[in-house]
């Protein structure tokens, strides 16, 4: 997962980590923090979610290393032979190091024997009309963070299909999808959990991550996103993993995991690479017709409703009882009030709250404010 190193004044911005693979002495394989998982998640099975698989080092490169300490990012089955991920976890890698990645399906813990393992033996990523790719960094941040892998043999796992241009309810801001992953369960923890792991996240307004991460979030092409609660997140270890949405067609693919807070709290924002909306969908939809010869996205799926969220208003500089009255009536409530002795500011004045300026909370959700002594 790139992740978002300290701004003065601001949560965090994004800053990428990328796999390095190493076969230079040893056999040795050494993976850096390339990914995202689910903090304040709770498991599930491969068969809630089949699309889901890890990619990791292959056991040739490491030999005597678990699945578990090969895995470094997730990605979803789109055709037998065809899985998406994010652009991140491969773009550093030399074409040998492409090819001893491997693919594990059909797992709920990676170091069970269950599913498949293949192997890839392509990569592509979007490039500009002189052939150049398009992923870059803005700030630390990824954008045309994308890559379609095609594997050596066929998976049996059932695929997911992108979201179609029909289907824009699944990703308009208010909306509920689902992560998952088996990346780390905590930013301060290098430790996989035996399980899949999922959890719930609300889509954001683009507003939000554009306050927070400036330029670097590119709507077009990022989804901001992040739990309701503001307590579960993505965090480092798997990132290219899902977010879907469900439609009345079956599940549809949003988001990629791209970057996030990087100590996993949950209160900052977490944006993924929007392959649900042009131009990226474009480019995927395009590429796999090229590799897999299949239509990957999908048609006539009905969202259900964006529910009614509360929705933070701005509070900085507000006296507590004003902020209550804007609070109710952005459909949220005034949790506890204290007093920040090291803030500066008009005495009383609110200085700090519990969840970001658009934030999208349960309803009546209480926001806790810090004021100025």
């Amino acid at each position: 997962m790139a992740r978002r190193a300290a701004l003065p004044g601001l949560a965090l911005l994004a800053i990428t980590s990328l796999l390095m693979l190493s076969s230079a002495s040893g056999d040795q394989a050494r993976g850096s923090d390339a990914g995202a998982s689910v903090v304040n998640g709770r498991n599930t099975s491969i068969s809630e979610w089949p699309w889901q698989v890890a990619l990791t080092v292959g056991r040739s490169v490491a030999p005597r290393v678990s699945t578990a300490g090969r895995f470094f990012c997730g990605g979803s089955v789109l055709a037998p032979r065809l899985v998406i991920t994010a652009g991140h976890c491969v773009a550093d890698l030399t074409r040998r190091q492409v090819r001893s990645v491997e693919i594990v399906s059909g797992r709920t813990s990676l170091n069970s024997s269950a599913g498949q393992v293949a192997r890839v033996v392509d990569l592509r990523m979007p490039v500009n009309s002189s052939g150049k790719r398009r992923y870059r960094t803005i700030f630390g941040a990824a954008d045309w963070d994308v890559a379609l892998l095609k594997l050596d043999r066929p998976l049996l796992a059932e695929p997911i299909r992108l979201a179609g241009p029909d289907e824009s309810a699944a990703w308009t801001a208010g909306q509920t999808g689902w992560i998952t992953g088996w990346g780390n369960t905590s930013g301060y923890s290098n430790r996989v959990p035996a399980r899949l792991q999922m959890a719930r996240q609300v889509i954001m307004g683009n507003g939000l991550c554009r306050r927070d991460d400036g330029v670097a979030f590119q709507p077009s092409r990022m989804v901001c996103m992040g739990g309701p609660r503001g307590n579960a997140s993505t965090c480092i270890g798997d990132s290219g993993g899902p977010l879907v949405v469900e439609t009345s067609a079956g599940y549809r693919l949003v988001g990629l995991t791209s970057y996030g807070d990087g100590v996993c709290s949950g209160t900052v924002p977490s944006v993924d690479t929007r392959v649900s909306g042009d131009p990226i969908r474009g480019w995927v939809a395009r590429t796999a017709l090229q590799l897999a010869g299949v239509d990957v996205v999908g048609s006539g799926g009905v969202a259900s409703p964006a529910r009614e969220w509360c929705k933070v208003p701005y509070l900085f500089g507000l006296r507590p009882a004003r902020a209550r009255q804007r609070l109710e009536n952005s459909n949220c409530s005034l949790g506890r009030v204290r007093t920040d002795p090291w803030s500066v500011g008009p005495r009383g004045r609110i200085v700090g709250s519990s969840r970001m300026w658009g934030w999208l909370a349960p309803p009546g959700f209480g926001i806790k404010v810090w004021v100025a002594p």
